[in-house]
C-alpha cells in the first residue's frame, strides 16, 4: 500500500518534529489568573471548540459541536455525573415513575432564574419541548424526543404540539406521559432539547432568535458573548442569576475554534490555551505525560453511503466490499493511534449491558464488521460485473479537520489498494458544508459520526425510513418495524427490546447499510492545575462548566 505507507512516514516524521515539546505546566497567561495572582483577578478559562457551530439553539442542535456549545449556557433537568448517571440540576430530584412505567413526575427549582432575571417554570419546559417537536422548528432532532407520548405523530404533522405528552401541573411541577417504559428515562432527560426555553423572549425576537449572542437568554452557567453566527472564537461570561452561581468557578470561559491539531498544541505548549483535542501522533507523544486526558465516547465513526442518489451503492454487493475492505485495527492504532477502537457493530460498547446476563454489546452481540481483503475483492469483482463496469469513481467528502483528513486518506489508499479498478476522490470541506450535502442526501461515501440518545435502540433508529438522519435514505419495512416495537409495543419487557436492538444491527451489517469503522475516543490535553471537571461517556466527553484551577 505505497499511498498508506507514505502517510505513516509523514505521520513518524511529526512525532520526531514534536520530539523536543515538553508538557505543559500551566505556567502561561493562565497562571496568573489563577493561584499566582491576586485572590480578586479573573478567573478565566481558555478553551477550544472542534469546529465552528451550526446553531447554538438547544431545540436545533444535532452536531457534536453545538450541542457541546450549548451546554455552557442551558440549564438541563438532570446532569450526566462521572458514572454516568443522571443527577438533579434544575430538578430537585429523580422522577417518580407510575407502576406501568408510563408516566414520570418531577418538580423542578424555584429559585431559577434566565440571565435577565426572569423565573424559570415548568411551562417553560413545556413549551421548550413542544418546539422541538413542532415541524415549523424544523429541529433536526426532535425524533429525540419520541421516548414521550405522541412526539412522533406530532413530528409527521398529524398532531397538534399541544398533544405532546408533557404539562406543567404547577409552577414548578412536571407531569410526563411516556410512549413506552423506559430504562433509560433518567439519562434521557438530561437533553438540552428539554433546556428551558422563555417563549416571550422566542416570540420578541421572531426569525433571529439565536442566530446571535444578542438574541440567546441563558438558563445555564454561563452567558454566550461575542458570537455572531459565523465566528471562530467567542466567549462565554458567569451567569450571575444562575441558581447555583456560588459553584461556578470561572469568570470568563475563551472558546477558540482549532481545527488544525499541531497549531491547538503549539497555542497549548506557549500557554495561550488550557486546553485542546489531540488525535493521531500526539495522543503516541503525550502518552505518559499528565496531560493527556483520554474518554471512551460512545460517537460511532462510520462511512455513510448516499445510497439513494449513487444507483452504483445500490449494490449489495458493492456495498459489503467496501465494509470487508478496510482494516479497522490498523486504522485505530495507526491512524488514531489508539484514539478509538475497532467498531464491531452499529451500536457502541459500553451504551448499555444484556439486561439477563449483563454481557456488553461487543461480548452479546459479537464482532460483525472485520477484514476479508479476498472476500472484498471478490464481492467487488461480483458487483462490476453486475454493474456493467471496469472501474468505478466514488467521491469521499469529510470534514476539513486534521483527523477527519488522514481518516479520509487512509481510507482512499485502502479502497483504491484492496479493490483495483476504485478510485476515491477525497473533499475535504468544512464541517457544516459536510453535513449541508449529508442532509441533503446527494452524496457518494462521506466520513460520518453518530452519536445517538441514550437508548442504544438510537443507533438503529438512525436508518429507519422516517428519520431524518437516515442520511442513506435506507428505507426497510424490518427496520422500521423492529423500532415500531422498540417504542410501542415492547414496553417493560427489556429482554425483549434487547432482542430487537440485537436483530436491528445484525440486518444493518447483512445489508451494508452503513460501514462502522471505529468507536471514538476524545482525547485532550489539559492544564494539569484544571480539575473538578467531569468526562463521562454519555454527553460531553470533557464538562468544565463547574471545574476551577488548583
Amino acid at each position: 500500500m505505497k499511498k498508506m505507507k507514505r502517510i505513516l512516514a509523514l505521520a513518524v516524521s511529526s512525532v520526531l518534529a514534536l520530539g523536543t515539546m515538553s508538557a505543559c505546566t500551566g505556567t502561561g497567561t493562565t497562571g496568573n489568573e489563577t493561584g499566582g495572582g491576586s485572590s480578586d483577578a479573573p478567573k478565566v478559562l481558555n478553551w477550544f471548540a472542534a469546529g465552528e457551530v451550526t446553531t447554538m439553539d438547544s431545540g436545533k442542535t444535532y452536531d457534536v459541536i453545538s450541542q457541546e456549545q450549548v451546554t455552557y449556557q442551558n440549564d438541563t433537568l438532570y446532569l450526566i455525573d462521572s458514572s454516568n448517571k443522571a443527577v438533579p440540576s434544575l430538578a430537585r430530584e429523580l422522577p417518580k415513575i407510575s407502576d406501568d412505567g408510563l408516566t414520570a413526575t418531577l418538580t423542578i427549582r424555584d429559585d431559577a432564574k434566565y440571565s435577565n432575571g426572569d423565573p424559570i417554570t415548568a411551562a417553560d419546559i413545556v413549551y421548550a419541548a413542544r418546539r422541538v417537536v413542532d415541524p415549523a422548528t424544523g429541529s433536526q432532532s426532535a425524533e429525540n424526543l419520541n421516548f414521550i407520548k405522541n412526539a412522533q405523530d406530532i413530528v409527521d404533522g398529524k398532531l397538534a404540539p399541544e398533544e405532546l405528552g408533557i404539562k406543567a401541573t404547577s409552577d414548578y411541577d412536571l407531569e410526563i406521559t411516556l410512549s413506552a417504559p423506559s430504562a433509560f428515562l433518567n439519562t434521557s432527560l438530561s437533553t438540552t432539547l428539554l433546556s428551558p426555553v422563555n417563549q416571550k423572549f422566542v416570540e420578541e425576537k421572531g426569525d433571529q432568535y439565536a442566530l446571535t449572542a444578542d438574541n440567546l437568554l441563558s438558563s445555564g452557567p454561563y452567558i454566550l458573548k461575542g458570537w455572531n453566527g459565523t465566528d471562530i472564537s467567542w466567549k462565554y461570561e458567569k451567569n450571575p442569576n444562575f441558581w447555583d452561581a456560588k459553584d461556578i468557578y470561572f469568570d470568563t470561559i475563551n472558546i477558540q475554534v482549532i481545527k488544525e491539531v499541531a497549531t491547538g498544541v503549539n497555542l497549548y505548549e506557549a500557554g495561550t490555551l488550557d486546553g485542546v483535542a489531540v488525535t493521531g501522533d500526539y495522543v503516541s507523544l503525550y502518552r505518559d505525560k499528565p496531560d493527556l486526558v483520554t474518554v471512551q465516547t460512545l460517537r460511532m465513526t462510520n462511512l455513510e453511503m448516499g445510497i439513494s442518489s449513487n444507483p452504483l451503492l445500490q449494490n449489495l454487493n458493492l456495498r459489503k466490499a467496501l465494509l470487508f475492505a478496510v482494516d479497522r485495527d490498523e486504522l485505530a492504532k495507526s491512524i488514531l493511534n489508539g484514539d478509538g477502537s475497532p467498531a464491531y457493530g452499529v451500536v457502541p460498547n459500553g451504551i448499555a449491558t444484556n439486561p439477563d446476563n449483563n454481557k456488553s454489546i461487543n461480548d452479546d452481540f459479537g464482532k460483525l464488521v472485520y477484514t476479508d481483503i479476498p472476500e472484498a475483492q471478490r464481492l467487488f469483482a461480483e458487483a462490476l460485473k453486475e454493474l456493467g463496469k471496469d472501474s468505478i469513481t466514488l467521491r469521499l467528502v469529510t470534514s476539513d479537520s486534521d483527523e477527519s483528513i488522514k481518516v479520509g486518506q487512509y481510507l482512499q489508499s485502502a479502497y483504491e489498494t484492496n479493490l483495483p479498478g476504485l478510485k476515491i476522490d477525497l473533499a475535504n470541506v468544512p464541517a457544516s458544508v459536510r453535513f449541508d450535502e449529508m442532509m441533503s442526501f446527494q452524496f457518494d461515501l462521506a466520513l460520518g459520526g453518530w452519536t445517538g440518545e441514550y437508548d442504544p435502540a438510537s443507533y438503529v433508529k438512525q436508518f429507519e425510513a422516517s428519520f431524518p438522519h437516515n442520511h442513506a435514505q435506507w428505507k426497510s419495512q424490518e427496520i422500521t418495524d423492529l423500532i415500531h416495537s422498540l417504542e410501542n409495543t415492547d414496553g417493560v419487557d427489556y429482554p425483549l427490546r434487547w432482542k430487537h436492538v440485537k436483530e436491528g444491527n445484525q440486518y444493518l451489517i447483512d445489508n451494508a447499510v452503513v460501514v462502522p469503522l471505529v468507536q471514538a475516543a476524545s482525547s485532550a490535553l489539559v492544564n494539569p492545575k484544571l480539575k473538578g471537571y467531569v468526562t463521562h461517556v454519555l454527553n460531553t466527553p470533557i464538562d468544565v462548566t463547574r471545574a476551577h484551577f488548583e
